[in-house]
């Protein structure tokens, strides 16, 4: 629409700004607390990050020093303000292992536990299966040990659980399986000591199921 007059542009103007000037206002409220929220989040985020990590490396140093019960302090406050974190599932990896040279199993299953339901990666959280299941063999129980191990896993995870497979069937007196998962360890060719690796499998070769 064209104006004949600068009194006419002005009027119209006026009368937009009577129809639309709230909804506008509004919309640029609406834009600067979106921003300001989006802002506020990821700054949280980083600083829940930072926090979850200085966490993760205290436990680290704790562990390192022989501090068991720091470590297990710094557990707490992983389940509590970093449960589903990356650092948080390190930080319940370290407890375990640290339950472990203390020699309570126990702790050491449960703390991986938590591992197992609260790992943002999946590697994570098969490492710690892996781990679990082993300690439930030690505990005594090599078929809740082998029951713990997935069947289903990365190409890559190959020989960690094939191997700690064979090594539960040993322990239940199964040497046909372990045989089996010996070997199939040893043709994922990713073992972390596949000499250790064939020796097991090696020390089977004779022996009967």
């Amino acid at each position: 629409m064209q104006y004949e007059t600068e009194e006419q542009q002005v009027e119209a103007l006026k009368a937009w700004w009577a129809e639309n000037g709230r909804a506008v206002i509004l919309g640029i409220v609406i834009g600067v607390l979106l921003i300001g929220a989006w802002m506020w989040w990821k700054s949280y985020q980083e600083n829940k990050a930072v926090a979850a990590s200085d966490t993760y490396s205290q436990s680290i140093e704790a562990l390192e020093a022989g501090q068991h019960d720091k470590v297990a302090e710094l557990f707490e406050v992983a389940k509590s303000d970093h449960a589903g974190s990356l650092y948080g599932a390190y930080t319940g990896l370290a407890a375990a292992r640290s339950a472990v040279e203390q020699g309570s199993l126990e702790s050491a299953a449960e703390r991986l536990d938590w591992v197992v339901d609260h790992a943002e990666l999946d590697s994570v959280g098969m490492v710690a299966r892996v781990r679990l299941a082993r300690v439930k063999a030690a505990l005594g129980d090599a078929e809740a040990g082998l029951a713990a191990l997935p069947d289903d896993y990365p190409e890559s995870f190959t020989a960690l659980v094939e191997e700690a497979r064979g090594d539960l069937q040993v322990t239940a007196g199964n040497n046909d399986a372990a045989r089996t998962a010996y070997q199939a360890a040893l043709d994922a060719g990713n073992a972390v000591d596949a000499n250790a690796l064939r020796m097991k499998f090696n020390e089977l070769a004779t022996v009967g199921g």
